[in-house]
């Protein structure tokens, strides 16, 4: 009798675990293939570094499980995110890097790709509800302007 009581609340209690997602998105609004790479240049984390090709005028997009068990949240994959680089072409690159960069904060710049709770330069949009919980659309887009303010890759 014992084991069917535990059996039932085991099953109880794993019943009322929940998971929701936020997605993040990256367009790319510009005529240019973009690479992005992504580091943990302290490797505090011994973190494995990020690539994400994007297409001219295409985006990427992943979903992050949110509530127990869930993600690290944010375009990447690690906690600890500290230098980006975008690249276009081969030819022109846009280089993000923070002194100290934690879940988010402590990076504060304009058009920061690392910081998506930054409602400048992500939009936030709601995607709906699942068991009560909100789930959010986070995107960032990629612009000719930001081609335009890179810099030349030196050979």
């Amino acid at each position: 009798m014992k084991q069917i009581l535990m059996i039932v609340f085991m099953i109880i209690l794993y019943s009322c675990e929940s998971t929701w997602f936020d997605e993040y998105k990256i367009k790319n609004d510009t005529k240019y293939q973009v690479e992005i790479k992504a580091f943990d240049t302290d490797n505090e984390f011994h973190y494995k570094n990020d690539t994400i090709l994007i297409e001219p005028y295409s985006e990427y997009a992943i979903l992050k499980a949110l509530g127990f068990h869930g993600d690290y949240q944010g375009i990447f994959n690690g906690p600890a995110i500290d230098s980006v680089t975008i690249v276009f072409d081969k030819k022109k690159i846009i280089k993000q890097s923070c002194e100290e960069y934690i879940h988010g904060s402590g990076c504060e710049f304009p058009r920061n790709i690392m910081n998506y709770n930054n409602e400048t330069d992500f939009v936030k949009r709601k995607r709906g509800r699942f068991q009560g919980q909100k789930e959010y659309t986070y995107t960032y887009t990629i612009t000719e302007e930001d081609y335009n303010n890179a810099v030349p890759i030196e050979n």
